[in-house]
Formats: C-alpha cells, structure tokens, sequence
C-alpha cells in the first residue's frame, strides 16, 4: 500500500482528502503543519533565529 502524508490545517479539508484518497488504496498520514510534516517524513527540523 502507497502512503500519502498530507500536510494541511483545515481538519474539514484533511478529511476529506483522507476519505478519498482512502478510497484510491492510499494509507494516509496528516500533519497540522510543515513542521510536524517534516518531522512526520522523517527529516530533521532546524529552527533558525536571526
């Protein structure tokens, strides 16, 4: 089974895309932010302040 992690923070629009991609043979990973995405996808998140 393909994953698909979806990167969004409307949960109305995260459900959508899960039933439908759900629907399509896809397993399906969300996250709120980039961050969390990121970090989801397995890489490493650098904070920089300036």
């Amino acid at each position: 089974m393909k994953k698909i992690l979806v990167i969004e923070d409307e949960p109305t629009l995260v459900a959508t895309l899960r039933y439908n991609l759900e629907r399509e043979g896809y397993q399906v990973v969300s996250a709120g932010d980039g961050e969390s995405g990121l970090t989801q996808a397995g890489h490493t998140v650098q904070r920089r302040y300036a």
